[in-house]
């Protein structure tokens, strides 16, 4: 069977560049900065787009270049959608560029087999939750898997993973410092690891303080997607309605919900932080420019992907040992939108 045509859109797509610049790179043409030629080459090359793509790619003082990793994003386009993937994966490409290797981003949907030449590769680097089912295809490659932000107990795979139940558990313990006592956590827990793990955190701070309630009482489950802003309206709405008693604190699972809700608390004429303190997690950009600014943990979202590409080498050489999961420490952004209750 003849293999499948390779077009300029495919290696667009998986180069994330514009159809436009691919065309102009294969043509010879100027106009292309040297490292996006030089990554686009690669990447077509890989996807079998030239006839001498089996060949050792090297460049003029005869260094080998045809190491290369291979990115995986639930879907296309992931990587784009926030900030804070857009982070970890510039910090792995920044990684695998210093350490002279190419990177392939692909999304979870597409086969590596028929589509990539896989002579050369180190490993795979997961990011996000990618699907039980792809990372066990992944493993018949029999190279070094890494994911970040997820764990599969199917794999021997290491993880790499802010510390998501320290961050919350130190910004909880804050509130609870300044006198909050009605606080609650806003997420969706089976989103996400992260999520779940900040719920977990929030969770052990009530405890120790001995604020410990049912969950129904302390979490608000919204699921995260484009309804969430409307569903805590509705929250909002049936809280107000009800016994009256409301919380003085939001500890919400990100930096996007947090806006939301503190938006909405607005809407309803509530005063952050006067009336309600609001709290977020990552330090998007966005953390500064909500009123008033949101208190949140710091996270060197770069670092977790440098941290994942050498463990991706160092467990190229160290195949027997066990997996490890990597923990990497958040800081506390102590800002306005926090206060002591009234």
């Amino acid at each position: 069977m003849s293999r499948k045509k390779i077009t300029m859109q495919q290696i667009a797509n998986t180069a994330g560049v514009s159809k436009y610049v691919v065309s102009k790179t294969l043509n010879g043409k100027s106009g292309v900065s040297e490292k996006t030629r030089q990554k686009i080459l690669f990447v077509a090359q890989q996807l079998g787009y030239f006839k001498q793509a089996e060949q050792q790619t090297q460049d003029e003082n005869g260094n080998d270049h045809s190491a290369f990793v291979i990115v995986v994003i639930p879907e296309r386009g992931y990587q784009h959608e926030s900030q804070y993937w857009g982070s970890i994966i510039e910090g792995l490409s920044q990684e695998v560029s210093e350490r002279q290797c190419g990177l392939v981003i692909i999304n979870q949907d597409q086969k590596i087999e028929g589509m990539i030449q896989t002579k050369g590769l180190l490993g795979i680097i997961g990011v996000g939750k990618i699907s039980s089912e792809k990372l066990v295809d992944f493993q018949q490659y029999n190279v070094p898997i890494v994911l970040i932000d997820h764990e599969e107990p199917l794999i021997k795979a290491d993880a790499v993973f802010t510390d998501n139940y320290d961050g919350i558990y130190k910004m909880t313990a804050h509130l609870l410092t300044l006198g909050h006592e009605k606080l609650v956590f806003v997420g969706d827990t089976s989103f996400s690891k992260s999520f779940y793990d900040r719920w977990l955190g929030f969770r052990s701070a009530m405890e120790k303080a001995n604020l410990t309630q049912n969950s129904e009482d302390v979490k608000i489950e919204i699921p995260y997607d484009n309804s969430l802003s409307n569903n805590f309206e509705k929250w909002v709405q049936e809280r107000k309605a009800g016994d009256g008693i409301f919380p003085t604190a939001f500890v919400c699972a990100n930096d996007d919900i947090a806006s939301k809700v503190m938006k909405t608390l607005q809407q309803f004429s509530f005063q952050v932080p006067e009336d309600c303190s609001v709290t977020g997690f990552d330090n998007l950009d966005i953390s500064l420019y909500t009123n008033p600014p949101l208190a949140t943990v710091h996270l060197l979202r770069e670092l977790l992907g440098k941290r994942a590409v050498s463990k991706l080498i160092w467990r190229k050489n160290h195949l027997p040992y066990p997996a490890e999961k990597i923990v990497i420490q958040g800081e506390l952004m102590i800002r306005s939108s926090i206060s002591a209750p009234k």
